[in-house]
């Protein structure tokens, strides 16, 4: 009978995780999906590095140079280097990081539980609840299947590491210094394998600060403190460090409208709902959903208040309640867009790769407190819905376009789903369905924008088959004017300033497109980097202005006024030098653009040239 309470927690975690891992297996040939290509087939940086140089991982960021993550990378360089680019390969290193996190989850949580409730017997089979629950549940399955989600399961193996050796550390005088010094490094390595799981770092701080307070008054020494004080503080040292490479990556202005301040409450009253409950499971999120906003607003600041609440009664009285809700505050804090950025997604299930660990330690020490029988039934329950989402959502990660008709579905008129699924119809010739998902968009600046991006997609198709251009350069041309302004609602909901850059994309594509067949249109390409520079991207307008700019087609009274656009774009990238010359060059020609006078005065003043900008302005004005 006693061998029998010692293997039953280890059956029912092993049989949680097989069951998980069978759905995960059926993820294990699809293709390579989103940002995996840029990662790893595109990644021609980290493929060609070295093993002699990987030290220049913890120097520079060796994923298409956007992100810092040294440890991901890493992992991926070893992939590359051991199995080549088989996504197979990619996802069951996934799936074996993932497999390493479930021992760390269950030693971790018995470890808390024992000190929480110490006088609980049970504490194996809650333990083994808890990791069963955590195994099976659905936010995990795009951080496993979607080979991106590496940068969210490496780090919970590292972060679960931390967290037993820090519950380990515990002893009736003090810490184990060992135990400690490893937890902070394992804290660390889970920083450099993504900087957004700094929130562990204050929930580790918090435990040892509880430690040390269970020591008698006589025997506490100030100098223990140093522990919790330094997995905080080297922790946010690397978060510095990452800010620092990360620099401008997507962030977008603060704006201090009502909007800013609800935002983040009903960012983690969504984290929330997605935590413990058991509905469909999405790629995309509409935060900002009428029906829905003001409910997961009023959750989130609940949720804050309450975690608040439990933070400071922790300091007078244990429980494991109050942990698990700070911890889950904590762990989210980091995605709350506080400090606000483009993303396609202000909530995704991956986010909570880590945090639905405390959100399941809640739910089962709540259940716990309940009868053995009805406590059963309840965690059985969860399991089960938990199992079935795990199992559908591995099924909708076969491609992105099964990804996102799941969203599609349950979020019609939501922008970012329908711009993809509009892309995706474009791509597939169903032009007509194209423009009906289009007109569905709630937004109506979004709307507006797609619909232009369809008319424009078509007027191209028709140029290209007719032979006659003119149609389809004034589709486009609508369609660059319609994204030169952001909507006002892109000041808090900083998604829709991600839909805008990929509208951009698109308008370049179809420029492109268009040229391609009309190569020796030099006013057409004159057209097209216009277009683009208004829009924002100035690198890609420079490619076709400069092509005009130099095209024999091109009439010479026109050449002087492409070299001024030449100019612009140039000096908008920021490349001062050539635009200085590009702008002489709009003056040197006949007939000479004078308007070139002006940006020249502009260009002077970033250069620190006074003189010359005050003539050029003369000159401006004149």
């Amino acid at each position: 009978m006693l061998r029998l309470r010692q293997v039953a927690p280890l059956a029912i975690v092993l049989c949680a995780i097989a069951i998980a891992v069978a759905f995960y297996l059926q993820a294990l040939h699809y293709p390579l999906i989103s940002d995996d290509a840029r990662y790893t087939t595109e990644n021609h940086k980290l493929a060609e590095l070295r093993w002699t140089e990987l030290w220049h991982l913890l120097v520079e960021p060796y994923n298409c140079c956007f992100e810092f993550l040294p440890l991901r990378d890493l992992s991926f360089w070893l992939d590359i280097k051991l199995f080549g680019l088989t996504p197979s390969a990619l996802r069951v290193h996934n799936i074996i990081l993932y497999l390493l996190s479930m021992p760390l989850v269950y030693a971790a949580t018995l470890g808390l539980w024992r000190y929480f409730r110490p006088a609980d017997s049970d504490a194996p089979y809650a333990a083994a609840a808890v990791t069963a629950l955590f195994a099976l549940h659905p936010a995990l399955v795009a951080s496993v299947v979607w080979v991106s989600g590496r940068k969210y399961i490496l780090p919970d193996m590292f972060a679960m590491f931390a967290l037993w050796l820090a519950v380990s550390a515990r002893r009736e005088q003090g810490f184990s210094v060992p135990h400690a010094a490893a937890a902070v490094l394992s804290c660390e390595a889970m920083m450099l394998a993504k900087s957004s799981y700094a929130g562990l770092a204050p929930v580790i701080a918090l435990l040892w600060l509880l430690f040390w307070l269970d020591i008698p008054a006589p025997d506490r020494r100030r100098s223990l403190l140093l522990w919790p004080f330094a997995v905080v503080l080297l922790t946010l040292f690397l978060a510095v460090i990452f800010i620092f490479f990360n620099r401008g990556y997507d962030s977008v202005p603060f704006y201090f409208g009502v909007e800013s301040f609800t935002k983040p409450f009903a960012i983690l009253g969504w984290l929330a709902r997605l935590a413990i409950s058991p509905e469909n499971r999405h790629f995309l999120y509409p935060v900002f959903k009428a029906s829905s906003y003001p409910v997961m607003a009023v959750t989130g600041a609940v949720l804050l208040s309450v975690s608040v609440a439990a933070g400071v009664m922790l300091l007078r009285k244990r429980s494991l309640e109050g942990f698990a809700l700070v911890a889950f505050l904590l762990l989210c804090l980091p995605y709350m867009d506080i400090f606000p950025h483009r993303a396609p997604s202000l909530v995704a299930d991956r986010y909570l790769a880590l945090a639905a660990w405390p959100a399941v330690l809640l739910v089962v020490a709540l259940a716990w407190r309940m009868n053995q029988v009805p406590r059963t039934v309840l965690l059985f329950v969860i399991a089960m819905l938990w199992g079935m989402q795990t199992a559908q959502r591995a099924r909708d990660w076969r491609s992105f376009e099964a990804l996102i008709d799941a969203d599609y579905r349950a979020f019609p008129e939501s922008s970012m789903p329908a711009m993809y699924k509009t892309d995706i119809q474009l791509t597939q010739g169903l032009i007509d369905e194209a423009a009906a998902t289009a007109a569905g968009i709630a937004v109506p600046e979004v709307k507006d924008s797609m619909m232009k991006l369809v008319a424009a997609h078509r007027a191209v198709l028709e140029a290209i088959a007719t032979g006659k251009s003119a149609d389809a350069k004034d589709a486009l041309l609508a369609y660059g004017r319609s994204l030169e302004h952001l909507p006002e609602q892109a000041k808090w909901n900083t998604s829709l300033g991600m839909i805008w850059q990929i509208n951009v994309k698109y308008l370049g594509f179809e420029w492109q497109k268009l040229i391609r067949n009309f190569r020796d249109d030099a006013v057409l390409q004159d057209n097209a980097g216009l277009s683009l520079l208004a829009a924002g991207r100035p690198e890609d307008a420079t490619i076709y202005l400069r092509s005009a700019a130099g095209s024999p087609s091109l009439p010479e009274s026109l050449r002087g006024t492409v070299y001024k656009h030449l100019g612009d774009a140039l000096l908008a990238s920021g490349r001062m030098d050539e635009a200085e010359h590009a702008l002489r060059s709009a003056l040197e020609h006949s007939p000479p653009d004078l308007t070139a006078y002006c940006a020249l005065s502009e260009l002077y003043k970033q250069a620190a040239r006074p003189d010359e900008a005050e003539r050029a302005e003369a000159e401006c004005h004149r």
